[in-house]
């Protein structure tokens, strides 16, 4: 069990609702990974260290619009309980713990929790003034910070859902339409008996790929496509060579090999 510390000073709190339920929650404490391309506003790089059921404890390196330099910071979870502290160890904020509750809303599967996020500093600040400043910064950190991982959970959410449901009968061919009238600039989501693709135009022609990441099930319709024909999931930045779904760095599974694309009587067909 965590407690709240005795020798630090609280300056304040920030609380919320969100529509998540307590295990996205819980799952997102635990994700390190995210942090800078989910909320690049507040991480730009990251390292880690060590991690384990306990949490984790990363290398950091801050934006320049955020101060900059770096950092070490330590995550340990009470899982039980649905708690957790952040305390930086070492570089800028040395000393600094933030500890987040988070609790159920209505029905044990509800989506819908409440975090409170306490903050603690080594030492008061020298005015009430300097201790407003300070509290106002941290609370709209915060209120971008639980934005932005919203946004991620829910959409997590919908795609855990969307795997689970049961299987309607997809099909195996969809007819996308005149080749003449879709969009260039915009992906194509098609749902087939093999699973869920986008069809895109990239480098003069109709390619298609998966439209979910294999490691989180981030959305891939939209990515990226680098130079070498890469694309990088914008939750974790997994990256994934389109010519044979290979993830660069052997951190998670391959994509699924997408249908063939073929254009009959001006129509673009996706499947068998």
């Amino acid at each position: 069990m965590i407690n709240e510390p005795t020798d630090l000073h609280f300056l304040g709190n920030y609380t919320r609702d969100i529509p998540v339920s307590l295990n996205r929650m819980m799952e997102n404490a635990y994700d390190w990974e995210h942090l800078p391309f989910v909320h690049p506003s507040s991480f730009a790089s990251i390292e880690l260290i060590d991690e384990g059921g306990w949490g984790w404890r990363c290398k950091t390196t801050l934006p320049p619009a955020a101060g900059g330099g770096e950092q070490v910071v330590e995550l340990l979870v009470d899982r039980p309980n649905h708690y957790w502290a952040t305390t930086v160890l070492e570089g800028t904020g040395e000393g600094v713990q933030i500890h987040t509750q988070a609790t159920q809303k209505g029905a044990d599967d509800s989506r819908a929790i409440e975090v409170d996020v306490r903050f603690y500093l080594p030492q008061a600040p020298e005015t009430d003034e300097q201790s407003a400043i300070i509290l106002g910064y941290l609370q709209a950190q915060y209120k971008t910070l639980y934005d932005e991982d919203e946004a991620l959970m829910s959409a997590r959410q919908d795609a855990l859902d969307l795997r689970k449901a049961p299987s309607k009968a997809a099909p195996q061919t969809v007819d996308l339409g005149p080749e003449a009238e879709l969009h260039r600039d915009k992906s194509q989501p098609v749902e087939l008996s093999t699973g869920r693709f986008v069809v895109r135009h990239h480098k003069g022609e109709w390619i298609a790929h998966a439209a979910v990441c294999p490691h989180m099930l981030g959305p891939l319709g939209d990515a990226d496509i680098d130079e070498y024909g890469v694309i990088a999931c914008p939750w974790h930045a997994y990256r994934f060579a389109l010519s044979d779904g290979v993830e660069q760095e052997g951190r998670c599974g391959n994509l699924p090999t997408p249908p063939a694309i073929r254009l009959v009587d001006g129509h673009l067909f996706i499947g068998e």
